[in-house]
């Protein structure tokens, strides 16, 4: 099917934000204005260290019940975190040959195991609540 071409190019460029039937995304077809003024130039919002504290006792308990997996010298352990620290924001995992140890934050990229997909995004949200 040929189109037909259009030099105004304005005319599919329409500003707003547009829902698509089926997909889980918007489009927003727009960016904010920008100025050029030094004067007018408002920095990020800066996240303090009491309300990142505060974020990390709400989202810590959401980990409890992940997989991890671990390597100890030549061999992979796999475990489960237990349990969430709030108070010094650390994560007890217990391993399967029954070794506990506990992690921060940082440290728990380097040992998760990719989430299970198949399982209803509505039972993890229940099993956390």
């Amino acid at each position: 099917m040929d189109l037909p071409f259009n030099d105004n190019k304005e005319e599919f460029l329409v500003p707003g934000v547009f829902d698509i039937p089926g997909e889980p995304a918007v489009v927003i077809n727009e960016l904010p204005p920008v100025s050029s003024s030094v004067d007018t130039f408002s920095p990020l919002t800066t996240v303090t260290d009491a309300e990142e504290e505060s974020l990390d006792s709400v989202i810590g308990p959401w980990f409890e019940g992940r997989e991890v997996r671990k390597l100890f010298g030549n061999k992979y352990y796999y475990g489960e975190i237990t349990e969430f620290d709030g108070e010094v924001g650390r994560f007890k995992v217990k391993y399967e040959n029954g070794n506990v140890e506990e992690l921060e934050w940082n440290e728990l990229d380097q040992v998760f195991q990719p989430l299970n997909l198949n399982i209803p995004l509505a039972k993890n949200i229940h099993r956390v609540h």
